[in-house]
């Protein structure tokens, strides 16, 4: 049965996607449900959400979910989505904003400082989830007690760290050559770090070599770096690719031709440019995308280790409920939770077809209404803590079509 619903799941949605089909505009639809609330009386809930960047195509996946089928079906919640956030004082304009609109929670998708994120927010009275991130241990306990600290749900180190292996391991050979694009992972970004030093320790491995630095002093380095020992050769790429001096550096030397492997800590979409002028394979950690989807069938995109859409659905419920009068539901002896929820990944255009279906879906969800229902108070009293925690960690591909198919 399993196998039929997915086969069946994966040829509709291929065929939305080649027909050009696509949900309403997220404008049409804020301005529909937002009225929808009002004339029916309903109170208004404002949810702030802060992105790294509004054009990346995983927060347009996680956008497209909260525009087109959250607000479907919690018609009193509105979000307030900020610009691309990449500094402190970008935060705090934009956590300012929320304040100012009468915001009860925030989504943090890219933290500059959550200390300081946590206490700006309490001290206006606003809750604050991480609804799909790793921070580092230190972090997270500095602002585990704060009542308006939600939790965070995210991979966590280990589930980052084995991302990056499992993407080298499947990817890397003799005579092959590669680039590794660590992202932010020397500008404190834990995730970034942790997918980067699994790809340098099963590189150092499977190619028998010893490199002149440590693995973990690798993994930080803060300039671009040429790494040529018994034959090997690695570059590493440090930075975010949304700013044009690290994205035209490292399309340089992708297009300089090389290189037979890339391995990316992040999407590659702004890089697409040089990939398509050279021969060369890529891995990802990132999502299931659209960008990903037509990378495959281009040939330039190898493998994918990402999150899907829905994959935030807990994380709303969890906001959900603080900001409706919950917000003690969940906490353990008065601490956030800390949740883990990984990755699925897809290492042929096949694999990844199959799985795109359920990651796309705006009508079948792998976290559909009946999911969040069941762990949101209001509307279940007798929801608890560990139905909330067991639905978290039910990520999987098969779990997610295990309870869509049955």
């Amino acid at each position: 049965m399993k196998r039929y619903f997915a086969l069946v799941l994966t040829a509709v949605m291929l065929l939305a996607l080649l027909a050009g089909c696509g949900p309403r505009t997220t404008d049409d639809i804020a301005n529909r449900d937002q009225q929808t609330a009002e004339d029916s009386g309903l109170t208004i809930h404002k949810i702030g959400v802060a992105t790294y960047n509004i054009k990346d195509a995983q927060v347009m996946m996680f956008k497209d979910y909260l525009d087109n089928y959250i607000k479907e079906c919690f018609t009193d919640v509105t979000f307030l989505y900020s610009d691309s956030i990449s500094s402190n004082e970008d935060m705090e304009n934009f956590l300012t904003l929320c304040a100012e609109n009468g915001v009860e929670g925030v989504m943090i998708f890219g933290s500059n400082d959550l200390v300081r994120e946590v206490e700006f927010c309490a001290g206006h009275g606003m809750y604050v989830i991480r609804p799909s991130g790793t921070s580092s241990d230190a972090v997270f306990d500095a602002v585990a007690e704060n009542p308006y600290f939600v939790g965070e749900i995210g991979p966590g180190a280990e589930k980052e760290y084995k991302a990056g292996e499992e993407m080298a391991r499947a990817m890397a050979g003799e005579g092959k050559s590669y680039v590794i694009l660590s992202s932010g992972a020397s500008l404190g970004n834990e995730m970034h770090r942790q997918r980067t030093l699994g790809m340098l320790d099963v590189l150092q491995e499977v190619h028998g070599v010893t490199f002149p630095q440590s693995c973990e002093e690798l993994a930080v380095v803060t300039e671009t770096t040429a790494i040529e020992t018994d034959g090997l050769r690695i570059i590493i790429c440090p930075g975010y690719l949304e700013l044009e001096e690290n994205r035209v550096s490292a399309s340089e030397i992708i297009s300089a031709g090389e290189y037979t492997t890339i391995l990316s800590a992040v999407p590659v979409t702004p890089l697409m440019d040089a990939l398509n002028s050279v021969e060369v394979e890529c891995g990802v950690i990132d999502c299931f995308s659209e960008d990903n989807y037509f990378g495959f069938k281009k040939g330039k995109i190898s493998y994918v280790a990402g999150k899907y859409q829905s994959e935030i659905g807990p994380g709303f419920a969890a906001l959900y409920n603080a900001i409706t009068g919950y917000a003690d539901a969940y906490r353990i002896d008065g601490m956030a939770f800390r949740l883990e929820q990984g990755f699925w990944s897809a290492a042929s255009e096949a694999e990844y077809d199959t799985k795109y279906a359920l990651a796309s879906s705006i009508t079948i969800n792998a976290y559909n209404y009946e999911d969040l229902y069941s762990v949101i108070k209001s509307l279940t009293p007798e929801a608890d803590f560990e139905t909330y925690k067991a639905l978290v960690e039910s990520y999987s591909y098969d779990d997610c079509l295990a309870r869509r198919s049955g």
